[in-house]
């Protein structure tokens, strides 16, 4: 009797021994349980490869392609362009020097023509020189002249050109008018390169260039019969 107590001792020590270990795992595993969520989960930092800094300096964010393309809009449109367009190239005696030969061929030629030129009038003397003169110029004084020509046209088909405001289209709107001056300054042809879509833009432009005739007589070292250029009307010159 006293043996089988003994067991029945033994064996509550023992369930009561497990029991203790199960709980105190329950308890460990619910404690880390507890650490784990309760740390922040921005505190938790997984790393894959190397790792990277990014700066950012202030608030705006930089989108390179959106700014880029915007930029070039904003570009576009305080671009100032030609009004007038010279459409055919100009044919000019565009004097260039000679070569080494026959510049000293030319020296002789002159000191020879000097010494003929002693038993001549003085008139033609002065004749001869503003020949010459004129019949030498260099590209840089023709691209000048050529800029203050087409200034002057521009400058008076601009004074011509009116519209009343009432007509005046609410969107941006160009015309181009093709143009023939003579070398006397009258005007040999005028017609539309380029329509704007609106008839009374069109026609104001049409009528700025026919009131403007005669235009001023061509440079005299222009040796083609006319000059054709192009003549762009833009809405915002009237604006």
């Amino acid at each position: 009797m006293t043996s089988r107590a003994f067991n029945n001792g033994h064996r509550g020590t023992n369930s009561k021994f497990h029991k203790m270990i199960f709980l105190s795992l329950a308890a460990h595993l619910i404690v880390i349980t507890i650490i784990f969520v309760s740390i922040p989960t921005t505190s938790r930092h997984l790393t894959f490869g190397p790792a990277y800094s990014v700066q950012l300096v202030g608030s705006e964010v930089v989108l390179p392609n959106n700014n880029s393309s915007l930029l070039k809009d904003i570009l576009k449109t305080n671009e100032t362009t030609n009004p007038v367009i010279i459409k055919r190239k100009i044919t000019s005696n565009v004097f260039t020097p000679a070569k080494n030969h026959e510049i000293s061929k030319l020296n002789i030629e002159k000191a020879v023509g000097a010494i003929r030129q002693n038993h001549r009038d003085k008139p033609n003397t002065s004749t001869a020189a503003s020949a010459a003169s004129q019949a030498k110029i260099s590209e840089s004084e023709i691209n000048t002249q050529t800029k203050e020509y087409i200034g002057v046209v521009w400058s008076r088909v601009k004074k011509n050109w009116t519209m009343p405001q009432a007509l005046m289209p609410k969107e941006n709107i160009e015309t181009i008018i093709d143009v023939k001056i003579s070398r006397s300054g009258t005007l040999e042809y005028v017609g539309f390169e380029k329509r704007s879509g609106n008839r009374y833009f069109d026609d104001s432009a049409l009528r700025a260039v026919k009131k403007s005739s005669p235009f001023p007589p061509l440079p005299y070292w222009i040796m083609d019969k006319n000059i054709e250029i192009g003549i762009r009307f833009h809405s915002e010159e009237l604006r």
